[in-house]
């Protein structure tokens, strides 16, 4: 063998140039593969750069408005939790100005119109006209406002009519990518195919949900009937198993689910067989997804039941996310499980009939994810074990690639944003798989078991110091480790700060970026009348 020592310097310079060209090719090459193989149609740098800072015209909130670091905030909502702690926390809480003008819509244009606080709904869009000019924080209860056919009839302009920058709001602009269930799979299937553009289909191969069908999307629809077919096919009414149940993409606590059973089976057959008629469907079909049944749950006391874990995403992009893994809990219901039950309420995890009784037994098994270990330790075995090997690593997993996925519509990239949300997972039977079920913004925190509303407390004085540490920090200064040792109920999850921006859970391969906004899939309905507004200033 030669020794190095006999080697030539200059063969090891040429060597070395030659390694470190090649590793840089490789690097490079990733965005050209998934260029060349998968093209996704996104925006200009310009529009980006308009997205984030977009020029307010004269007289807009935006262009009178100078940042303000003292701690003071308006809310658009009375009730809600956090209010009184902030309050007790040193926070002045602002009233609406008393009148201002609004855009609104009139014979299907937008108008600006005068309108009045002591008029206008407590929760409503023209009231974001109405913020105080000396507000460092916007909390609004909605994230966008709807019509009772939940059309969407937002008009405030994010960055122009409120949430200008250096001003707080506890929204993310782009959260609706995983908090409709109809546009997360969307997101999950681009992801998915940027993965495998990349020959990195390895990094993402099962879905995060179980598996599921978007009406909406004429194929699907068109897959979807096929599955229901062969299903009625093979069995008669009486023996109809329960694979498939019916979601609303839009709503959340159970409402809109629907039981595929032979009837309503055969009835969706008779609407949409024929390929072209799931090309037209009803309105009321146009917001729902088909998604397999969990037929084998694992129950508490031979019960249904899902668990919800807390997460925070307190910065867009670098992206900056939390969770908290000891202050969420079981939702139990209370009905026996039965598989093959026709009764709705035996298959979803809420308390229907309101009970007393009832509702103090399902106090008594609300349980964050160790004490839910603690109850299935027969099964398990090893608490420890079975959180740090099954629990964690495979929530931390579906989360992070929940973010991963849906973070190019974070499309507004820059300081200012942070949002609070209850994630849903439900449990097999043999305690080793976990599934996501739905991500809900503005999740109730209220703590219903008195000995446990110490968690509620650490949630809400988390996110205090948070909101506090934003305020008080340049996108420039940002450094979420100088925040992570004050939290005493949130852990980092996501901090793209830092040279591992996933802790370990993702191989570098697998931590390449997806944030190009694919414009081909829906924009956050919070984000449109900026996106209406920066289109018109482009054409």
């Amino acid at each position: 063998m030669v020794g190095l020592a006999k080697v030539p310097v200059y063969s090891i310079v040429i060597l070395f140039g030659l390694w470190l060209f090649i590793s840089s090719k490789q690097k490079s090459n990733l965005e050209t593969k998934l260029e060349f193989k998968y093209s996704v149609p996104s925006i200009s740098k310009e529009k980006e750069y308009l997205l984030a800072y977009p020029q307010p015209p004269p007289g807009t909130y935006c262009s009178n408005w100078n940042p303000s670091f003292k701690k003071a905030f308006w809310s658009d909502s009375k009730g809600q939790k956090p209010i009184p702690l902030m309050k007790g926390l040193g926070w002045d809480k602002l009233e609406s100005k008393p009148s201002g003008r609004a855009l609104k819509f009139k014979q299907n244009s937008l108008q600006w119109t005068e309108v009045n606080a002591n008029t206008s709904d407590r929760e409503s869009n023209e009231r974001l006209f109405l913020v105080p000019e000396d507000a460092s924080l916007i909390y609004t209860k909605r994230y966008f406002y709807s019509t009772p056919e939940k059309t969407n009839k937002q008009t405030a302009r994010i960055g122009i009519d409120y949430a200008c920058p250096n001003q707080m709001l506890n929204h993310i602009p782009g959260a609706s990518a995983y908090c409709r269930k109809d546009y997360l799979q969307r997101y999950l299937m681009d992801y998915q195919k940027r993965y495998k553009a990349l020959d990195l289909s390895h990094c993402y191969q099962e879905s995060l949900t179980p598996e599921s069908y978007i009406l909406s999307e004429p194929e699907h629809c068109i897959a979807f009937m096929e599955q229901l077919k062969q299903m009625v096919r093979t069995y008669d009414s009486e023996n109809f198993p329960l694979n498939w149940i019916l979601k609303s993409a839009v709503q959340h606590k159970g409402s809109g689910i629907k039981l595929v059973d032979y009837d309503l089976a055969v009835h969706y057959l008779k609407l949409y067989t024929r390929n072209t008629n799931c090309y037209n469907l009803l309105p009321e079909d146009s917001q729902l997804i088909a998604q397999k049944y969990i037929g084998n749950p694992a129950l508490i006391e031979g019960r249904k039941f899902d668990f919800r874990v807390f997460v925070a995403v307190i910065n867009s992009d670098p992206l900056v996310a939390l969770w908290s893994p000891e202050s969420g809990h079981s939702r139990v219901s209370d009905q026996i499980f039965n598989k093959t039950s026709k009764d709705f309420t035996t298959h979803i995890t809420a308390d229907v009939k309101g009970d007393p009784e009832v509702t103090k037994f399902l106090l008594r098994h609300r349980f964050n994810l160790k004490e839910l270990a603690l109850y299935f330790q027969d099964q398990i075995k090893d608490v420890d074990k079975w959180l740090n090997e099954v629990a964690y690593p495979q929530i931390k997993s579906i989360l992070i690639h929940m973010f991963r996925a849906t973070q190019q519509n974070f499309l507004v990239k820059r300081p200012g944003f942070m949002e609070f949300y209850g994630v849903d997972f439900i449990l097999e039977d043999n305690m080793e798989k976990i599934y996501l079920l739905e991500s809900n913004r503005r999740p109730n925190v209220y703590e219903k078991k008195k000995e446990l509303r110490y968690r509620q407390n650490n949630l809400l004085y988390d996110m205090h110091l948070v909101t506090e540490y934003l305020l008080s920090k340049e996108v420039s200064e940002l450094d979420p480790e100088d925040l992570y040792w004050r939290l005493s109920s949130f852990e980092p999850l996501i901090d793209e700060t830092k040279p591992d921006p996933y802790f370990g859970m993702l191989s570098h391969e697998c931590s390449v970026p997806f944030k190009d906004f694919n414009t081909e899939l829906p924009v956050d309905p919070m984000m449109e009348p900026l996106w209406n507004y920066v289109n018109e200033l482009n054409s």
